[in-house]
């Protein structure tokens, strides 16, 4: 499957980037403008040291789950349950889904709401709770199950190597995106790094998610309206 444009031109771009920040910190030094010379010793010891570091800031597994949580439910064919023309073994399958949902929401929630919840921190609260750092993770659990559930109950996963294909459908067309988030990690780290932004703020961290997940959603559209398109004709 060909990548959209924005994953092929992308990490062109942030190279670029990375270069221009890089001569912008040696410019700035030089004039006394308070940044820190990438080109400099120091600047040279710091971008070796810091390297994989800074590699490792970026939300591989996140992406990875949510990716893995799409991929089994759109595989899995649960959108076509809702459609008129659905199948009674379709609707039965969509119905014990809902039901393995239902049963996996009330016990999350009995583990939230309840006297002594797990979930909740230790004064009692969803902020900085288990339950609000875990989130994402408790979403795309839920998710996959759900998505595993219907497949196999429908028919749709005949074994087991269509299961775990499901798992993986998205992970392969996307890989070219993971050379964007390497280099948009080394750039955001490089930027901090410069104090061309001093502190990491909320506007930092926009951007780099931001960066971070365009190359991924631009793919994501051009697959599924390439499916859209197949399917179509």
């Amino acid at each position: 499957m060909k990548n959209s444009r924005i994953v092929n031109w992308m990490p062109i771009g942030l190279l670029c980037l990375i270069l221009l920040h890089a001569v912008v910190s040696w410019i700035g030094d030089i004039y006394g403008w308070g940044l820190n010379n990438l080109f400099s010793q120091a600047g040279i010891r710091w971008t070796v040291t810091y390297f994989m570091f800074n590699i490792s800031c970026a939300p591989f597994a996140e992406v990875m789950l949510t990716l893995i949580a799409i991929g089994v439910l759109t595989e899995s064919g649960i959108f076509g349950a809702f459609s008129k023309k659905a199948s009674l073994k379709q609707k039965r399958a969509l119905s014990l889904a809902m039901l393995v949902l239902t049963i996996i929401i009330v016990v999350i929630a009995c583990m939230v709401f309840l006297p002594n919840a797990v979930l909740l921190s230790p004064f009692g609260t969803l902020s900085d709770s288990p339950f609000s750092q875990g989130l994402l993770g408790i979403t795309c659990t839920m998710v996959i199950v759900v998505g595993n559930v219907y497949g196999l109950s429908s028919g749709r996963f005949f074994n087991l190597t269509d299961t775990i294909n499901a798992h993986v459908s998205l992970l392969i067309p996307c890989l070219p995106c993971f050379l964007s988030m390497i280099l948009t990690a080394i750039l955001m780290g490089s930027l901090t790094y410069s104090n061309l932004i001093p502190i990491p703020s909320t506007l930092f961290t926009v951007l780099s998610w931001c960066l971070y997940l365009i190359p991924f959603v631009a793919q994501l559209m051009h697959i599924f309206k390439s499916n859209h398109k197949n399917i179509i004709s």
